[in-house]
């Protein structure tokens, strides 16, 4: 068992020295065998730092117990070995919770420091610290959340004035609630205990985790006032200032946090990250290379090494290095999903959709891989693999907007607009506001064959509110916005708003000639229809060979419309 030093527990000296000098009274060893075995527990409590003491403390005061006592003594006795136990569980739950990195060990320790509080609640059912404990060990991970739910609330109901035990029992009862009610519970925590490090790092964890960066900077410095001695908590503020975009700040953080522990290769890392945002490239490479020395056997760091080069424009530096990571450790995930980005932005989608193929094949329950490889797809020009990719993303999260999104794009690029349109409905459920999902909903809805369909006066509410949210600057978003009025028949309107879309958009462009051939329709006063029936590549063919489509009507723009 490992050795834990604490000072004094419940049991204050003084009480024990009284215990102690008091003794037992002349002639009355008869009377209390086990005497001796009381007085030496009470030495040994005296001067207990280690867990072994508090153990000859209990087995002095079973000897005195099992040996006989005087009814006095019988009942000190009983009481100091519940306290002894108490002491012995909070020694392991402070190490257990006090530590920056959790002990190898902590599921035994937890165990132990259980078994010896189910002792104490067993004696002495109302015993606030110990249902307290018993809620913080339950609630990590393992543990049984409902039985820590219902330590925490019967503790809330004993602890009366103890403000900081109260606030760590909504913090365990945050810790476990639902996402809804968990900042409820972190804020009662705070309310409690405003200036407790602990208590601030908690609730600042929760609001990192929420995105309410500039809220959990503000608990962060408390923190920080509280406890200055702490690098992970500049760690954490330094993150918290890099979401929050206070970039300077951050690196103050994190430079501090290095001050307190100059050799921790995490803290580098985020640094590292931090001066590449800056610009900096010879630092951001330079803490990289410290934490490479630190931690050898860590891929990490080189893949943001290469991250660091390939942002900087370093592209063949940067796939060097990821193919080094890629033969030492051939499965790297971060390595080869870098790899892919890296081949699909040079064109490259056959490589790009290799590397992500084996990305899924070990994950194939992430929703977020298997809608890359979806996109991916759609980009080579692949768009029923797309569906397919994208249809098992939807599988495992429904909610994933990139696949909804991705889904709909690639039915659109085959025409079957009816599939399109449930996508995008839904997809306009999950972001009202997404531009882009309101501008394509806009364009089908004004300019699908498919009468059933069509419904203009709703095209152009949607296509004028994604006009606003992209102030009127992009033109092809414009130009569905002329399509809308064409379906309603205001030919004037559509000439209109197609002239000043044309009109934004640069010169001989591809994209200008299609708008262009809108305009001179609604000047004949026809609406525009358009289906698209792109037939799919093949890995041989290159991604732009699609087929070309039934009908002159086919933009080049469309569904990738996004600028």
């Amino acid at each position: 068992m490992q050795t834990f030093d604490r000072g004094r527990g419940p049991w204050d000296s003084w009480i024990l020295l009284l215990a102690l000098a008091c003794g037992s009274p002349a002639g009355a060893a008869d009377d209390s065998p086990g005497q001796a075995d009381l007085d030496a527990a009470i030495e040994t409590k005296l001067t207990a730092d280690q867990i072994q003491d508090y153990a000859t403390v209990l087995d002095l005061c079973k000897q005195a117990l099992e040996k006989g006592l005087a009814e006095d003594s019988r009942k000190f006795a009983e009481e100091l070995y519940v306290g002894t136990l108490v002491d012995r569980a909070a020694m392991l739950v402070d190490a257990l919770f006090g530590g920056r990195k959790p002990d190898d060990q902590w599921p035994r320790m937890r165990a132990f420091a259980l078994r010896d509080l189910g002792e104490v609640l067993e004696k002495s059912p109302l015993n606030a610290q110990a249902l307290l404990m018993v809620a913080r060990l339950e609630s990590l991970p393992g543990g049984n959340r409902e039985r820590a739910a219902a330590a925490a609330t019967k503790a809330l109901d004993l602890l009366d004035d103890d403000r900081l035990q109260r606030a760590r029992a909504h913090m365990v009862l945050g810790a476990i609630a639902e996402p809804e009610k968990r900042m409820g519970h972190l804020d009662k925590a705070v309310e409690f205990a405003p200036r407790d490090a602990e208590i601030r790092r908690a609730r600042a964890h929760a609001r990192l985790v929420a995105d309410q960066f500039e809220e959990a900077r503000e608990d962060l410095l408390v923190a920080v006032e509280e406890d200055p001695e702490d690098a992970a908590v500049f760690e954490a503020l330094g993150l918290a200032c890099t979401m929050a975009d206070r970039l300077d700040e951050a690196e103050k953080a994190f430079d501090k946090s290095l001050e307190l522990e100059p050799d921790s290769p995490g803290v580098l890392l985020q640094r590292a990250r931090l001066l590449a945002v800056k610009g900096q490239q010879d630092r951001s490479i330079a803490d990289v290379d410290k934490a490479i020395q630190l931690s050898p056997d860590n891929p990490q760091p080189r893949v943001l090494r290469a991250r660091i080069l390939h942002q900087a424009g370093e592209t063949d530096r940067a796939l060097t290095e990821i193919e080094g990571v890629l033969r030492d450790i051939p499965d790297n995930p971060s390595a080869l999903e870098m790899r892919g980005l890296m081949a699909a932005e040079r064109d490259d989608y056959p490589a790009a959709i290799r590397d992500f193929r084996r990305l899924v094949a070990r994950n194939g329950d992430d929703a977020v891989l298997v809608s890359q490889l979806g996109a991916l797809y759609l980009a080579a020009k692949q768009p029923r693999e797309a569906i397919r990719r994208f249809s098992r993303a939807l599988e495992i999260d429904a909610a994933h907007f990139p696949s909804r999104r991705g889904r709909s794009d690639a039915a659109i690029s085959i025409g079957d607009h009816k599939a399109a349109l449930a996508d995008l409905e839904k997809s306009l459920e999950l972001r009202p506001d997404d531009s882009g999902v309101l501008n394509n909903l806009a364009w089908l809805l004004a300019t699908s064959p498919d009468e059933t369909l069509r419904d203009g006066k709703r095209a152009i509410t949607l296509a004028e509110k994604a006009c606003e949210k992209t102030e009127w600057k992009q033109p092809h978003i414009i130009s569905t916005l002329a399509a809308g009025h064409a379906e309603s028949g205001d030919f004037a309107a559509a000439r209109k708003f197609s002239q000043k879309a044309v009109e934004a958009t640069e010169k001989e462009t591809e994209i200008r000639g299609q708008l262009e051939k809108e305009l001179a329709s609604y000047e004949a006063a026809k609406p525009w229809r358009e289906r698209q029936e792109m037939a799919d590549a093949t890995d041989e063919a290159p991604a732009g060979a699609g087929t070309a489509p039934a009908g002159e009507n086919r933009p080049p723009r469309r569904p990738f419309d996004e600028p």
